[in-house]
């Protein structure tokens, strides 16, 4: 039996609480296909154990690359395990979106007023903290987090030197200017702080901004590199700068991707088998638990790659236990007719994301306003929407999901709005000759025939052929190829898309043109891509889209659109207190309206997540604002 779907904006009601995500990390990306792994859980039998116990194996759709800090590549797979494996930080996060300081980790905390604005955080970590392995945690770890991943080797090495992005002295520090990083002081062997400049303040995500967890430097760098402070700031001792980063290159490398690896969070990497796309997780015994005390009851979580074909079979046969994030209408169904016959439970949550197309502004074709916005009158997008999704989800025209409170308060207004770019080929053949698509391949008057072409300021012709990069296996990609790219409407408008298919690591190397993997995909290649974005609990898109030449190199802006506009009413709507809640929404909708109008993205489709599960799962309660190795904490297995 097909399901109709049902909105369930109770739980967005739960998104309105304004606080949000901690350290700067880049915005997850993922593979827009379904990735596999409410309502209520059903328990009432077995009872709930004290200590870890039973594995649990969860099914995914984006594969594991092996690269695990996100501060290289982005991929959704890579940055759970990395949450599996990190934890102690100093700003926790409650399943209601409710930031809070972690009293498991943190003895105090103060805050100072400076005279030059800024606010500085002063933290006292509790004595008797320790890595998997048993060597003490101390103020030190937590520094070296701020300054290892803000570091300018990271930035010379193609990685997005992000963790202190707002803290006093980043841009002197991160560029190199400066070996010290005024904003980071160790204090003395359990107290450190951070100091948020005051060009970022207020800021309606302030504490979470402030969070810092713990890294071994040591693994990484080598016992050779130390931190210090002379009283001005931090900066490295054993010459781990920017002018010798090629001497830590192949160190960094081989620890980005290293196994065993320190654990500061609930779980351990065991192993990870490269060929499966698997990923062994184990208790960390170490671990003092979250905010609230919670210890992980699940003993073994395995986290491997399945395919959208066999997910469902292998859920039904107990190949996999969890497939999380299911967003296919087809896929739904077929989930739905699976816990219909019993054995199989499902949970059910708005997303706080969308699935897109990307382009990249500062080349091609798609550099021009027009053919992007002529794209998105080719493509049929509430058809697309209702294809793909199966009723599960809707269209959205901006960079929001269902589940974020202030675009469900805003949802009116912004419908007025907004550019909604609906079907028509003769609106996207009236802007392609309105920017100056007009000339054939010899230069003479497109008559109608083959591919449109513009004469460029240099005087060369440029064909209106759009080089588009998607995943294999991808039923995005699959409908994508149907509505658009085979689309007759398309060759009318005198425009050809070509597709190349790659895996999402593939992909995402060439999004955010990352040679340090292979010089190639540092070349200008593919002008548009299909994948899927879900956004941290700060809304923050002022880096997303910076204009900052420095932060563009590193990675941040991936759409190379460039527009002041666009950064200064993004920057806006953060810059404020975090009671100023119309504020707020008054500010997002002037950066979507300026965002709906510059396209830096197509907007396909934000959905309702499904996961499902087998029976043995008990008290499962994902939703869009927690990650899945939170969810998981609070999990428990039969056998």
């Amino acid at each position: 039996m097909r399901r109709k779907l049902a909105l369930l904006l109770s739980l967005v009601l739960l998104l309105s609480v304004f606080t949000a995500c901690g350290k700067k990390e880049p915005a997850v990306v993922e593979d827009d296909g379904p990735e596999v792994v409410d309502d209520e859980p059903v328990d009432d039998g077995p009872e709930k154990p004290t200590e870890p116990m039973g594995e649990f194996i969860i099914g995914n759709t984006t594969e594991l690359s092996g690269d695990w800090p996100p501060y290289w590549q982005n991929n959704a797979s890579d940055k759970a395990i990395w949450d599996f494996i990190n934890g102690q930080g100093t700003v926790d996060m409650t399943f209601e979106g409710e930031y809070l300081v972690n009293d498991t980790t943190v003895e105090n905390f103060e805050t100072e007023e400076n005279e030059d604005g800024s606010k500085t955080y002063i933290w006292t970590i509790k004595d008797g903290l320790v890595y998997d392995d048993g060597t003490p945690i101390t103020a030190k770890d937590y520094v070296a987090s701020a300054m290892l991943w803000s570091s300018p080797v990271l930035s010379e090495m193609s990685g997005k030197p992000s963790y202190g992005l707002y803290y006093k002295g980043y841009k002197a520090f991160t560029s190199g200017e400066s070996e010290v990083f005024t904003g980071v002081r160790l204090l003395d062997e359990m107290k450190f702080s951070v100091t948020i400049d005051a060009e970022h303040l207020p800021y309606f995500y302030e504490l979470p901004n402030a969070s810092v967890g713990p890294t071994k430097l040591d693994f990484y760098v080598g016992e050779e590199v130390d931190i210090v402070d002379d009283g001005e700031g931090c900066y490295f001792t054993g010459d781990f700068t920017k002018d010798n980063w090629e001497a830590f290159q192949d160190k960094l490398n081989t620890a980005r991707r290293a196994i065993p690896r320190p654990s500061s969070g609930p779980y351990v990497l065991e192993s990870y088998d490269n060929a499966s796309k698997t990923a062994v997780l184990k208790v960390n015994p170490n671990y003092p638990g979250d905010y609230a005390g919670q210890k992980p009851l699940i003993e073994t979580v395995i986290y491997r790659k399945v395919t959208q074909e066999t997910a469902l079979d292998e859920l039904s046969t107990g190949g996999v236990d969890l497939l999380a994030q299911m967003a296919s209408g087809d896929e739904i169904n077929a989930g739905l007719d699976l816990v219909e016959k019993g054995g199989f439970a499902y949970h059910d949550y708005p997303r706080a994301g969308y699935g897109k197309l990307m382009f990249q502004c500062d080349f091609g074709p798609t550099q021009f306003l027009e053919v992007r916005q002529a794209i998105a009158h080719l493509l049929d997008r509430n058809d697309f929407a209702k294809a793909f999704t199966g009723g599960f989800g809707s269209v959205v025209n901006g960079p929001y999901g269902e589940a974020q409170w202030f675009y469900q308060e805003t949802k009116a207004e912004l419908n007025d709005k907004l550019n909604q770019y609906p079907y028509s080929l003769e609106k996207a053949v009236e802007l392609l000759e309105e920017g100056g698509w007009v000339l054939d391949k010899d230069g003479n008057d497109y008559a109608g025939e083959g591919l449109r072409h513009k004469k460029l300021e240099d005087g060369t012709l440029m064909p209106l052929e759009i080089e588009w990069a998607s995943t294999e296996q991808n039923a995005v990609s699959e409908l994508l190829v149907v509505k658009l790219q085979e689309n007759p409407d398309v060759a009318t408008a005198g425009m050809k898309i070509n597709q190349t298919v790659m895996t999402f690591e593939e992909l995402l190397n060439w999004m955010y043109r990352d040679s340090s993997e292979d010089p190639k995909y540092g070349v200008q290649t593919f002008g548009m891509f299909n994948l899927a974005s879900n956004f941290y609990p700060t809304y923050d898109l002022s880096t997303t889209y910076t204009t900052d030449p420095d932060m563009v190199k590193a990675g941040y802006n991936t759409n190379f659109l460039l527009d002041e506009e666009l950064e200064k009413y993004a920057k806006e709507m953060v810059l404020l207190d975090g009671d100023q809640r119309e504020e707020f929404k008054e500010k997002f909708v002037n950066f979507i309206a300026r965002w709906n109008e510059l396209l830096p993205d197509i907007p396909l489709y934000s959905n309702i997540y499904h996961d499902f599960y087998n029976e043995k799962l008990h008290d499962w309660n994902n939703n869009s604002l927690v990650d899945l190795p939170t969810a998981i904490l609070y999990a428990w297995v039969t056998e």
